[in-house]
């Protein structure tokens, strides 16, 4: 095997698919997705996830038709210099996207960190030292980097297994509220029920459900890995979003109908609605076992994130923009390490910083929330910001295969990015400190890969890469 080159075959549609569902994370609407969506848009948190599964269809159209015209680790970044050529370009959105990739790995050590001394106090009225959620990011980002080095197809089996366990217990709890509560109501549809009006609908939404999904189209990063990648890629991805949407959508309604609508924010402010609600409904024993399952499939999930920046980082080192070392793969395991490991040290680097600063600033139960947020509202700005790119440069790539269709390639790409424009308005419009001290940091990250690209401008662009019309 070629240092630069990756074992082919390696996972299978369902492999795929689960890498994409945990990466989605079914147990995150059972630990933070609902307490986020719920704090902002109140009764009407379920509404979110519709609307939110409707703009990652209009934004999937453009990933669908790249994923089965160019098969590359880079992804993103290497679809839109298959369509446009342009180097400068496609190495900027690179920065962009290996930032999004690294969020969800800092925001799911942190959720677990957070979830410790929450889950003591809401279940046990016990506080705990500091130093524990702290001491629990880092053992996450230890898994991840482990389970990561040892291989994608590792990766993947342990992904069926948590995704699988995931959906069933978590889906027990929401069918057994649903069954039970006095409070079932369309109110949860209704946008007009949003606590926080339209700003806090939109930012539930970018901090709920679009955070969430945002993990379905990771899994372009190991379409050199996998069996028949151009069939197989689009396929996993449409099956791994329908079954997030249904699930998720489902379980959001049962959290918002647990308990009447008077007391939906008093519900989000203890920080873990779905599982006081889940104690009250079936017991402290049964929450408990569907947290631990959560739980894992929290520490589980930024295994998708981690292996795709890794391969982000990989590809450039093979694309000669980085140093070349981060192209070398291991002998026995056909991991790239270096690339892997680089992954973990940014990881452990960026999560202990903002952790210390916002604990310093807010406490340890606050503090850390706002560390999930800080990074998921750079999360899904960088990542739609890609995916906006991505869509207006897909006529391009479709006009050099003469296969371009103006409703399909312009239009609904086109409404996608227009939707994305809107749900940054809105995002942007209802931060405040110290979240709002992410915007600050976008712009420098993003100038910073401007940089880069640029002075990397005469590298040129890898032909081999990109497909012939």
């Amino acid at each position: 095997m070629q240092k630069s080159e990756l074992k082919r075959g390696s996972i299978g549609f369902w492999g795929v698919v689960f890498l994409s569902i945990v990466a989605i994370f079914p147990g995150n609407i059972y630990i933070i997705s609902s307490t986020t969506a719920l704090t902002y848009a109140g009764q009407a948190a379920p509404l979110t996830f519709i609307i939110g599964t409707a703009l990652m269809f209009l934004n999937v159209v453009a990933v669908y038709v790249f994923s089965t015209k160019i098969i590359n680790a880079g992804g993103f970044y290497k679809f839109i210099e298959g369509a446009t050529g342009n180097g400068f370009l496609s190495r900027s959105v690179a920065w962009i996207q290996f930032l999004a990739q690294m969020c969800p790995v800092i925001i799911s050590a942190t959720v677990f960190g957070w979830l410790i001394p929450v889950t003591a106090s809401a279940l046990f009225n016990t506080t705990l030292p500091t130093y524990v959620p702290f001491l629990a990011s880092l053992l996450v980002l230890i898994y991840v980097f482990i389970i990561s080095y040892l291989g994608i197809r590792l990766s993947a089996r342990v992904s069926i297994g948590v995704g699988l366990a995931e959906i069933i217990f978590v889906l027990i709890a929401g069918i057994y509220i649903v069954s039970h509560t006095a409070y079932n109501s369309l109110g949860a549809f209704n946008i007009a029920n949003s606590s926080q009006g339209l700003t806090g609908f939109f930012v539930g939404m970018v901090t709920g459900p679009l955070t969430a999904y945002i993990g379905y189209s990771s899994v372009v990063h190991f379409s050199e890995e996998a069996k028949f990648s151009k069939s197989l890629m689009k396929r996993a991805i449409v099956v791994s979003i329908l079954i997030a949407a249904l699930f998720e959508t489902f379980m959001m309604y049962s959290i918002s109908v647990g308990a009447p609508p008077s007391s939906l924010q008093s519900l989000s402010g203890s920080y873990a609605p779905a599982l006081v609600l889940t104690s009250q409904y079936m017991g402290l024993a049964f929450a408990l076992v569907v947290l631990i399952v959560a739980l894992i499939g929290q520490i589980t999930s930024p295994l998708t994130f981690g292996n795709s920046a890794a391969r982000v980082v990989f590809a450039l080192g093979r694309d000669k923009v980085l140093p070349a070392s981060f192209s070398r793969i291991h002998p026995k395991y056909g991991t790239p390490h270096i690339s892997t490991l680089f992954v973990f040290i940014f990881a452990v680097v960026a999560s202990l910083i903002t952790q210390f600063v916002m604990v310093a600033g807010y406490g340890v139960l606050s503090g850390f929330f706002d560390v999930v947020v800080f990074w998921a509202i750079i999360l899904t700005v960088m990542n739609l910001l890609y995916h906006a790119i991505v869509n207006e440069t897909l006529p391009l790539l479709m006009h050099r295969f003469k296969e371009l269709n103006v409703i399909k390639h312009v239009v609904v790409p086109t409404v996608g990015t227009v939707t994305i424009g809107i749900i940054f308005y809105y995002t942007l419009l209802g931060i405040a400190p110290p979240i709002a001290y992410d915007i600050p940091l976008m712009v420098v990250w993003i100038l910073l890969g401007f940089v880069i690209a640029f002075r990397k401008r005469a590298v040129p662009v890898v032909e081999a890469d990109i497909p012939e019309a």
